[in-house]
């Protein structure tokens, strides 16, 4: 039995799957939530009390800490309990259709299907 091409083609011969397949794993292992190391980054947020911000098109939006997530009224006046997505920091908080991003004095609202929604202190 002949064989039909050394181990160092055949990859050459996979061509664009092998890349792709190479491009997918890269893209999935960067969506792995790591855990923190030895407690140097807090999980604690910025603001202990209820904070209102003032949102686009004269919106409002009210978040409180509530344990390792967050109480939200939402811009539209949705009233929900979101998760630190992943668990354990303090700047991304979501499940489902919603999800907060807080970053300094600035909120981030999403909501999937819609265009996001900006608030400030």
């Amino acid at each position: 039995m002949k064989p039909t091409g050394s181990f160092v083609s055949r990859p050459r011969r996979r061509g664009l799957a092998g890349v792709c397949a190479l491009g997918c794993a890269a893209l999935l292992t960067g969506c792995v939530a790591t855990s923190p190391q030895g407690g140097s980054k807090s999980s604690k947020l910025a603001f202990s009390g209820p904070v209102e911000l003032s949102c686009d098109d004269a919106m409002k939006m009210t978040i409180t800490p509530k344990g390792s997530g967050i109480s939200v009224i939402s811009p539209r006046g949705l009233e929900l309990d979101l998760p630190a997505s992943p668990p354990g920091q303090s700047v991304r908080f979501g499940e489902s259709l919603y999800a907060v991003v807080i970053e300094g004095s600035e909120a981030l609202w999403m909501v999937s299907g819609k265009v996001p929604i900006t608030c400030r202190r």
